[in-house]
């Protein structure tokens, strides 16, 4: 007998009560010291409930990054569809690129700040390939629209592409968003509590468009 859609409301409710608890520990106290006892007495549900949800911690870290960037990542593709940018210059989808990092860093310091315990955490975990294909599917628009930047540079030469892709993009946008990773957790040097590190990281987007720029007719 299927379930009722009340049945299917009170469990999705659940489900987003667990990955939102989850986030704000993993977030606060980093995934390691968080245990899923302390993560089902916090979310209101019995210990055995939230393991028929998630086999595991590492299970659940991942259940919780692919939730929260595709929550992120869904409200940029609402905001600029990807049917809508084929007209935009490649620099000027590079350069949207870059400013939404920076504004990750001032409204979504928390997701960064995850990502990156995420990152550290999952590196010394047995996962297989297999268990990350909902997180990397969460980043499949990011990774298109990436790719198809590139190939319209290509075309209009607005930015350099005599660098392979996956280099070029190291080097800037991953850069870009490890910048603003470190300034959210506040990893680097001469940082002051709450202070606002925009004006620093504007001037590292300046210098990332310069290098970016330079020769672009290559």
């Amino acid at each position: 007998m299927g379930k009722s859609e009340k049945q299917m409301d009170k469990e999705q409710g659940r489900n987003q009560r667990i990955i939102d608890t989850a986030f704000r520990l993993f977030v606060e106290k980093k995934i390691e010291a968080v245990s899923m006892d302390e993560v089902a007495k916090e979310a209101g549900v019995g210990r055995a409930t939230l393991f028929r949800c998630y086999n595991n911690k590492t299970e659940l870290a991942i259940a919780v990054c692919a939730s929260k960037w595709k929550a992120y990542l869904d409200k940029l593709d609402e905001a600029r569809p990807i049917s809508s940018i084929h007209d935009i210059p490649a620099i000027g989808r590079f350069i949207f690129t870059l400013d939404s990092y920076i504004g990750m860093y001032q409204n979504h310091k928390d997701l960064l700040q995850y990502n990156d315990n995420f990152n550290n955490y999952i590196t010394h975990q047995t996962v297989r390939q297999e268990e990350l294909a909902n997180f990397h599917a969460s980043l499949n628009s990011v990774d298109t629209r990436l790719h198809m930047m590139y190939a319209k540079a290509k075309e209009d030469k607005t930015f350099r592409t005599d660098i392979p892709e996956e280099q070029f993009m190291r080097v800037t946008v991953h850069t870009m968003m490890a910048a603003c990773t470190h300034y959210a957790g506040g990893f680097i040097w001469g940082a002051t509590d709450n202070k606002d590190y925009t004006g620093d990281l504007l001037l590292l987007k300046e210098m990332i468009l310069n290098y970016a720029r330079n020769d672009a007719n290559l």
